[in-house]
């Protein structure tokens, strides 16, 4: 008997060192993807589908009990991450109590209002989005986000050089896109009584005259765009003379 278990052992030794002689990997079987009631891909609390076009994700079905649910921009399936393109109907949103749906921009396609009521729920879309268009076309109530991205601030620019000659000085700065340029000089670097002049959006040169000889002067200079203004630039000197 101890003959025969010594035999099946280094039987069993020799066909796992041939195994990995060639190469062969044991076979792993797959992490099974969960599936919701309704036989979808389940993802959070969303059953969703890859849309026909395979390019973007289709959510077909609600499992949570929010009021208030807001549907990610994207979703993995299969190892590949893609926008959503679909709501595809109301099967458990309104029966699970949700009230509001906050809708992806990238959204083309919700429901069919002749079959999916949607009652009792307002969706949430930014304006001009494929979202809008999308709750529009099928007549859902909807309302706009309130968009929370920052205002750009407005492009400042810099003094490229100042030439000072007598009772004169000439100021040029590196052109930019805005409306308008705004210059202030003073004999003092805080810019205490400043004297300030405005120059066309074409402009990159000024000539400042009746300086006083043998004065120092600092200069800066900013943008207008529309109501809003740039930061001021660094301080520049105008050297005396």
């Amino acid at each position: 008997m101890k003959k025969k278990t010594k035999f099946y052992a280094l039987l069993l030794v020799m066909v796992l060192s041939l195994t990995q002689l060639a190469g062969m990997a044991v076979p792993v079987k797959a992490a099974e993807t969960k599936t919701c009631s309704h036989g979808r891909t389940l993802s959070g609390d969303f059953g969703i589908i890859l849309h026909e076009c395979a390019d973007g994700i289709c959510v077909m079905c609600y499992h949570g009990h929010s009021k208030r649910v807001v549907i990610p921009d994207k979703f993995t399936i299969y190892g590949y991450t893609l926008p959503v393109w679909q709501v595809y109907g109301d099967y458990g949103f309104s029966e699970n109590g949700v009230k509001e749906i906050v809708l992806p921009d990238t959204v083309f396609g919700v429901g069919d209002k002749e079959f999916d009521s949607y009652e009792g729920i307002t969706f949430y879309v930014h304006k001009g989005s494929d979202a809008e268009k999308a709750v529009k076309q099928e007549g859902y109530t909807y309302k706009y986000l309130n968009n929370t991205s920052k205002p750009q601030p407005v492009k400042g620019t810099t003094i490229k050089r100042t030439i000072r000659i007598q009772n004169l000085a000439k100021i040029t700065w590196k052109k930019v896109k805005c409306d308008k340029y705004e210059i202030r000089y003073s004999q003092k670097k805080n810019m205490k009584n400043a004297k300030k002049v405005n120059c066309g959006k074409n402009k990159t040169s000024l000539v400042i005259k009746k300086l006083k000889k043998n004065r120092k002067y600092y200069v800066q200079i900013r943008t207008k765009s529309g109501k809003k203004y740039s930061a001021w630039s660094k301080v520049k000197v105008i050297s005396k003379r």
